[in-house]
C-alpha cells in the first residue's frame, strides 16, 4: 500500500511539472491501427490538467481510505477495485479511439457496481444494481452511437440519418453517466458505497465521465437545438436539487449537490463553453472531494451515522476540520475569494446575458440560490441538534492535514490558472496573492471565536446558579418546546374549547341558533 501511493505521488508530481513548465501542447501516442482496434490515446493540455486533479483526489482517498476503513478484511480487494476504477478513468480522459474509449467506458460501469457492493448487506445490493443497470443504458446508447458511426462510414446509412440519430445517442450517453434528468436516481443509491468512494466517485470519476464525452464531442454538439436540449436537461437537473431541502441522510445532501453542479455544468455546455464547463469541472472536483473526507469524517466518528437528526453537540469537532468543511461549502456556494466564484462567476454573467424564457430564468436563478440553503442546512445540521448525543472526536494528524492539499488547491489552483494561463474575467485578477487566504481565516477564526466566547462559555461562566443556567440552556436549545409541546396543546384546546362554548351561549341566550352566528362571523370577518 506505501509503494502504491508512493507511486501515484511520483505521478502527481510529474503531471503537476508538466503542467507548470509545458502548458500548451499535444501529444498523440499510436501503439495499434487496424481498423476497429486502434490503441490511440492524446495528451493535450486539458486531459493532463484534469488527470493532475485526478491523480491528487486519487492519492487523499488512498490515505483517507487506510484510516476510514482500518479494519476491513476485504481491504486488499477494495484497493485493487478502486485502482483499477480510476485507470479506467485515466484512459477514458486521454483516450481518442473507439475501442479504448468503449473499454475505458465499460470499466468506468463495471468497477462502480463492486465499489457500491463493498458492504454486501441490502442497500449496498439495491444501490449496486441501480448504478450497473443504469449505466449499462449507457452503455447501450454509446455502442450505438459508434456503431451508427461505422455503419455510416461503410455508405449503409444517410448522412442525415447519422446527425440526427447520432447525437441524440451521444447526448443520451452522457446523460446516464452524468446523471442528469431523467436518469438521477442511481446517485444518491451509490451512497451506499465506503465514503472514500463516495469521494472519488462524486468529484472527478464516474459522475464527470459523462461530461468529458461530450467535451471531446463538443464539435457534434454546435447546433442550436441540441445546444438547446442540452441546457434545458440541465437546467430540470438542478431544479431538483430542491430534495436536498429535505433529506434526512448527511451523504445524500452532498451527493444530490453534486447532482446540482453537474446540472450547472451541463448548463454551461448548453450555452456553447466547453471550456469553461471544463473549468467548473475542475474547481468542483478539488472542493467536493474535500468535504465527502470531512463527512466521512464526522460519520466515521459517530460509528456509521448518517441521519442528520441523530447528530448533536459536534462543537468539539476540531477547530480545523470545522474550518476546513466551512472552506468547502464557501466554494460549493461559489462565494468571494474561492475556486467556486472564477468558473460560477463568468457562468452566471454570460447566462444572464442571453435571452431566455422567463420560467427558464427564474429557473436557474432559484437554483443557483438553492445551493446556499442545503449548505446552510448541512452546516447547522452538524452544529444544531435536538439529539443529547455528545459525540467525542479524536484529533488526529492524518485527517487535519490530509485534504489541506485539497483545500489550498482549492482557494488557490484556478485563481492561479485564470492569472497565468487562461482569460476569464472575473474580479479575482485584481486582488493579491494571499487575500483570499487571508479574508477565509480572518473572517472563520473571528466568528467561530465570538460565537463560542458570548453565546457558550461567557453566559455560562458569567451565571453561577444551576437553575439560571438551565433555563437558559432550554431557551437557548429551544428545548422547552419539545418538553412542553403536549402541555402546551392540552392547555390551548381546553382555552379555546371553552371559549367557544362561552360564546355560542352566550348567542344562544339571544335567541339566535347556529346558522344565523356564522352568518354573523362570516359577515365580521369579510
Amino acid at each position: 500500500i506505501n509503494i502504491l501511493i508512493f507511486l501515484m505521488s511520483i505521478a502527481f508530481l510529474v503531471l503537476l511539472v508538466m503542467i507548470l513548465f509545458v502548458p500548451f501542447f499535444k501529444l498523440g501516442l499510436l501503439f495499434l491501427e487496424w481498423d476497429f482496434l486502434s490503441l490511440k490515446f492524446n495528451f493535450y493540455f486539458n486531459s493532463i490538467l484534469f488527470s493532475l486533479i485526478l491523480g491528487l483526489v486519487t492519492l487523499s482517498v488512498l490515505v483517507f481510505s487506510t484510516y476510514y476503513l482500518d479494519s476491513e478484511l476485504n481491504f486488499n480487494y477494495y484497493y485493487f477495485v478502486l485502482l483499477i476504477f480510476v485507470g479506467s478513468m485515466f484512459m477514458l480522459n486521454y483516450s481518442s479511439s473507439i475501442f479504448t474509449m468503449l473499454l475505458s467506458w465499460d470499466l468506468l460501469g463495471i468497477y462502480s457496481f463492486f465499489l457500491v457492493l463493498f458492504y454486501n448487506n441490502w442497500d449496498s445490493n439495491s444501490g449496486a444494481m441501480n448504478t450497473a443497470l443504469t449505466n449499462r443504458i449507457g452503455d447501450f446508447f454509446i455502442f450505438s452511437f459508434f456503431s451508427g458511426a461505422i455503419f455510416y462510414g461503410y455508405y449503409f446509412l444517410s448522412f442525415e440519418m447519422m446527425c440526427s440519430s447520432m447525437v441524440l445517442l451521444l447526448l443520451l450517453t452522457s446523460f446516464t453517466k452524468s446523471a442528469q434528468f431523467p436518469f438521477s436516481s442511481w446517485l444518491p443509491k451509490a451512497m451506499s458505497a465506503p465514503t472514500p468512494v463516495s469521494s472519488l466517485v462524486h468529484s472527478s470519476t464516474l459522475v464527470t465521465a459523462g461530461l468529458i464525452l461530450l467535451m471531446n464531442f463538443s464539435k457534434i454538439m454546435l447546433n442550436g437545438s441540441v445546444m438547446m436540449v442540452i441546457l434545458l436537461i440541465g437546467l430540470f437537473t438542478m431544479f431538483f436539487n430542491v430534495t436536498a431541502l429535505v433529506e434526512e441522510d448527511m451523504k445524500k445532501v452532498v451527493a444530490l449537490s453534486t447532482l446540482s453542479q453537474m446540472g450547472f455544468s451541463m448548463v454551461t455546455l448548453g450555452l456553447g463553453m466547453s471550456f469553461v464547463s471544463f473549468i467548473h469541472l475542475v474547481s468542483h472536483a478539488l472542493f467536493k472531494s474535500c468535504l465527502f473526507m470531512q463527512v466521512g469524517y464526522i460519520i466515521h466518528c459517530n460509528y456509521g451515522q448518517q441521519d442528520g437528526r441523530g447528530y448533536g453537540n459536534n462543537g468539539n469537532l476540531p477547530m480545523f476540520m470545522q474550518l476546513q468543511l466551512l472552506i468547502t461549502l464557501f466554494c460549493l456556494c461559489g462565494l468571494v475569494f474561492s475556486s467556486g466564484m472564477v468558473s460560477k462567476d463568468a457562468i452566471l454573467e454570460l447566462f444572464f446575458f442571453n435571452n431566455y424564457m422567463i420560467v427558464f430564468s427564474f429557473m436557474f436563478f432559484v437554483s443557483v440560490f438553492l445551493t446556499f440553503g442545503y449548505s446552510y442546512r448541512l452546516w447547522k445540521g452538524f452544529f444544531l441538534s435536538f439529539s443529547k448525543i455528545v459525540s467525542i472526536y479524536s484529533s488526529t494528524l492524518v485527517m487535519n492535514f490530509l485534504s489541506l492539499l485539497l483545500i489550498l488547491f482549492s482557494v488557490f489552483f484556478l485563481w492561479w490558472l485564470n492569472f497565468n494561463m487562461l482569460y476569464i474575467p472575473s474580479l479575482f485578477l485584481y486582488l493579491d496573492f494571499y487575500a483570499p487566504l487571508f479574508y477565509i481565516i480572518l473572517i472563520v477564526l473571528l466568528s467561530y471565536f465570538v460565537f463560542k466566547l458570548l453565546f457558550k462559555e461567557l453566559v455560562y461562566k458569567f451565571l453561577v446558579d444551576y437553575l439560571a443556567k438551565n433555563a437558559i440552556y432550554k431557551v437557548k436549545n429551544l428545548k422547552f418546546m419539545d418538553n412542553n409541546l403536549n402541555k402546551f396543546g392540552y392547555m390551548g384546546f381546553n382555552f379555546l374549547g371553552g371559549f367557544s362554548t362561552y360564546f355560542i351561549g352566550y348567542m344562544n341566550s339571544f335567541k339566535y341558533n347556529n346558522l344565523i352566528i356564522l352568518i354573523f362571523l362570516l359577515f365580521i370577518f369579510l
